[in-house]
C-alpha cells in the first residue's frame, strides 16, 4: 500500500500518497526540473495530480484548483513544500 500523510495549510486538509521513485524522476525531467527549460506549472500541476488525493478536486483538476483563490499561490508554494518533502521521506 502507498504510503500516506495528511497535511494542513490554512485550515484545508490535504492527503498526499507516496509515488514511485521513477515516476518522481521522470516527473522532474518531463519538466525540465533537472536541467534546461523549466515548466514549474506543468510540474505543479502533475504532481498534484498524482500525489494529492484529497480533496479529490485537486486529483481532477491540478493547480487550475489554486487559481481563483485570494492566496492561491501562496498555498500553491506550501503545499508543494510539504509534497516534495514528503515524497523525498522529510518531516
Amino acid at each position: 500500500m502507498a504510503r500516506q500523510k495528511k497535511v494542513t495549510i490554512n485550515g484545508q486538509d490535504y492527503t498526499l500518497q507516496s509515488v514511485s521513485p521513477r515516476w518522481y524522476f521522470d516527473a522532474n525531467d518531463r519538466h525540465g526540473m533537472t536541467g534546461g527549460k523549466k515548466n514549474t506549472a506543468g510540474y505543479v500541476d502533475e504532481i498534484f495530480k498524482n500525489v494529492v488525493v484529497e480533496p479529490p478536486e485537486i486529483k481532477a483538476q491540478g493547480i487550475e484548483y489554486f487559481c481563483d483563490m485570494d492566496d492561491g499561490i501562496e498555498v500553491t508554494e506550501q503545499l508543494l513544500t510539504e509534497v516534495e518533502s514528503f515524497l523525498r521521506g522529510r518531516k
